[in-house]
């Protein structure tokens, strides 16, 4: 229990701080609306690193008993948990095939 209570803290941390520094580099280019470029970048590069998985990757690198560096390489810059476009969903053959799924083709 404590190995994973471990991970959700790491995985936390290894999310939000580099989501900050994001934001706090871009903000020292606009000392005077520091705040608001920080925050702001900041919430776009939160919601682009969530929706990459990237809390997931470190979870799993956390509990598998991952070095710092070798976490680091495997939450962000692993293919692993990534989402991707399944091969139905391209050229809108989707359509086709929830018609003869729900809809009994012949």
């Amino acid at each position: 229990m404590a190995r994973k209570i471990e991970a959700i803290v790491i995985s936390a941390v290894g999310t939000v701080i580099p989501c900050l520094f994001a934001g706090a580099i871009v903000g020292l280019f606009f000392i005077s609306s520091f705040w608001y470029w920080m925050l702001g970048i900041a919430f776009l590069a939160f919601f682009y690193v969530c929706l990459d998985r990237v809390p997931v990757r470190l979870f799993a690198g956390t509990t598998k008993g991952l070095s710092v560096w070798q976490l680091l390489k495997y939450g962000y810059t692993s293919t692993d948990k990534r989402p991707v476009y399944c091969g139905c969903c391209l050229n809108d053959e989707w359509r086709l095939i929830r018609y003869r799924r729900y809809y009994r083709h012949r």
